[in-house]
């Protein structure tokens, strides 16, 4: 996956990387764990803050992720190590706080080092309501973010709805252009981007394609 290689080029480098990305979705983070030291996850409910601490504690009724450590092995060629790679990212991860996206500070009172690297995966699309609420949580990503860090953000393109379960949501429209555009508006500049197109027609969703974009912040706004 063009995800592993952002890193694997070695231009995505440092100790602290920040992961805001749709609920307790960790493939990305078995990935990172290889990459940087301390890794923060911030989560939009309670719920999901106290389900990550029972994973990082490893407590019995802990949610399994055992297959996203494995599949994150076979991208690097390794058919075992599953295991090991999930005690990599137990050690790796430093903080889980939640934010709360409807307040003009989401973070409230919690205050955080600013990251080499944020990581968004599969999230903007989900919470945002319209473009000015995707700009807004663009510049929330560029304060938590070191000038001269690296934003990741891996979405959908051209969708309109997905499905969990048997439940169905809405989620924002927009395309390429837009994006590129509100990276450059919030003080980003892209460096590269790679496409994952739609392999199959189902109707758990209707997305045109993922994108995986690389940009750096230039500038505080």
């Amino acid at each position: 996956m063009v995800y592993r290689f952002v890193f694997h080029a070695g231009s995505v480098k440092g100790d602290t990387i920040i992961d805001i990305s749709s609920g307790l979705f960790m493939f990305q983070l078995y990935v990172a764990a290889d990459y940087f030291q301390n890794i923060i996850m911030i989560e939009s409910s309670d719920w999901s803050v106290e389900e990550i601490q029972k994973w990082i504690k490893n407590e019995p009724d802990a949610v399994d992720t055992s297959h996203m450590a494995a599949f994150a092995c076979a991208l690097k060629g390794k058919s075992t190590g599953w295991k090991e790679q999930e005690d990599k990212l137990r050690n790796a991860i430093k903080q889980a706080v939640k934010w709360d996206i409807s307040q003009e500070n989401p973070l409230g009172s919690v205050t955080l080092p600013r990251a080499d690297c944020l990581i968004s995966f599969l999230y903007l699309e989900c919470v945002c309501k319209d473009h000015n609420m995707f700009r807004q949580l663009l510049k929330q990503f560029s304060s938590l973010l070191k000038t001269g860090g690296h934003l990741i953000l891996v979405t959908c393109i051209n969708i309109t709805y997905y499905t969990v379960g048997q439940h169905g949501f809405s989620a924002m429209n927009f395309d390429e252009k837009f994006v590129r555009n509100t990276l450059e508006d919030t003080g980003f500049m892209v460096k590269s981007s790679d496409k994952l197109q739609k392999k199959f027609d189902n109707d758990l969703t209707d997305y045109e394609y993922i994108e995986c974009i690389l940009s750096i912040k230039q500038r505080e706004i």
